[in-house]
């Protein structure tokens, strides 16, 4: 197929992916105006009737998955030449796989962030297919892609930023043509998924359940690892997902991601503190974090009173001698999107969020939050330096429709 041909109403353009048995084209939806892609089997494979149920299975397993990690469905149908065909999301930004080999040709080595981002997105995704009573089976890099991120500003060229997933993006999973549906079949399935990413189970007819996407979720993450310096912990994890039995893995996708959070992101070492009081020396967390919700209710308090009688107060800095405090995370998302903000702190045993719900949460690592109406919006963190002066970063957020 050229560039001119079309298939009903979809007008092919550039071939985005080739496999064993279909092809991937870009396409322009006339009807729609929309840019989709779209995945058509082969011609010699549309005549054996196991392929070909096999490919419609994909689309409607695809179906059955409600997640934004996912790549969409929207048809499904069957060209003049008896082609069937799916019409799916269009991820403009290429492959992970894709991605990681042009920046590696720079010398660029995956970061904490990197890592972070990449193993949170593939959690989501694998955990919303095996929701489905499906295993996905051939989860690698080029199998996972990438998308500009609804409500973000228009794509810019992949040379302006050396990170494995932009903060303009999202990852997308996709191809689940070798997936098994566990509320059909038996554990015993035949061999496949793709070399380096295949775990021993499915290199020949074995027992697969959701614990072989595990296997190739560590292998995945390890692959992006490659040449970092990456914490002891984390090689620990990595290694238990790829655990030759299925039995030694992490039970879940959960419990996997868990521990690779855990590994990336260790409790903040305490800072260097004067010498205290033995009392002092040994006040208990929770008595800390007391004293430090307590500091937070006590400024509101007094921007409220102080605002109305003598203007607002001076805002407390971000950063003393002793410590500092930061938010990373999006500046613009949409109703609707789920996104991630991680705190950034130094030199603090704990510290408060509060989030734009007005709840308070305690010293975790990183929040997640549901953008819930359009306008602007603002999350903040505190804490307390070691001689008890307070530090305070805001990280404004706009949310649109």
């Amino acid at each position: 197929m050229t560039g001119g041909d079309r298939i009903g109403r979809y007008r092919l353009e550039d071939v985005v992916g080739v496999g064993s048995f279909a092809t991937v084209h870009r396409a322009v939806d006339d009807w729609l105006e929309d840019t989709v892609a779209l995945k058509v089997l082969a011609e010699n494979h549309s005549l054996n009737p196991e392929v070909r149920e096999r490919f419609i299975a994909e689309g409607r397993n695809l179906r059955r998955i409600n997640s934004p990690h996912v790549v969409a469905v929207h048809d499904i149908g069957e060209s003049e030449r008896q082609q069937p065909f799916l019409v799916l999301q269009h991820a403009d930004r290429g492959t992970l796989a894709e991605r990681v080999r042009r920046l590696r040709a720079t010398g660029w080595t995956a970061t904490t962030a990197d890592l972070l981002v990449v193993a949170r997105g593939l959690a989501a995704a694998v955990e919303a297919v095996h929701e489905a009573q499906l295993v996905h089976r051939d989860l690698s890099p080029g199998n996972v892609l990438l998308t500009s991120a609804p409500g973000d500003p228009e794509p810019t060229p992949d040379t302006t930023g050396a990170s494995a997933v932009r903060g303009d993006e999202r990852l997308v999973l996709a191809d689940l043509g070798m997936c098994k549906d566990l509320a059909l079949n038996s554990g015993l399935t035949v061999a496949a998924g793709t070399s380096g990413f295949r775990p021993p189970e499915q290199v020949g007819a074995g027992l697969v359940d959701t614990r072989a996407d595990l296997w190739s979720l560590s292998a995945l993450l390890a692959w992006l690892a490659e040449g970092s310096d990456v914490p002891p912990a984390l090689t620990g994890v990595l290694a238990r997902g790829r655990s030759i039995s299925p039995d030694d893995r992490h039970p879940d996708v959960r419990s996997w991601l868990a521990d690779v959070e855990q590994a990336l992101q260790p409790p903040p070492r305490p800072a260097a503190r004067p010498t205290r009081p033995p009392a002092e020396a040994g006040r208990p967390r929770r008595r800390r974090l007391a004293i430090l919700l307590a500091s937070v209710l006590a400024a509101l308090a007094v921007g409220v009173v102080g605002g109305l009688l003598v203007g607002p107060p001076d805002e407390p800095p971000s950063r003393t001698s002793l410590a500092s405090v930061a938010i990373d995370g999006p500046t613009r998302v949409t109703v609707g999107q789920e996104v991630t903000f991680t705190a950034s702190v130094s030199g603090l045993e704990s510290w408060i969020w509060t989030l734009p719900s007005g709840r308070y949460v305690p010293d975790l690592a990183s929040v997640t939050i549901t953008a819930q109406s359009p306008g602007p919006s603002h999350l903040t963190l505190r804490g307390q330096d070691a001689d008890g002066r307070e530090i305070e970063t805001v990280h404004e957020l706009t949310v649109t429709e």
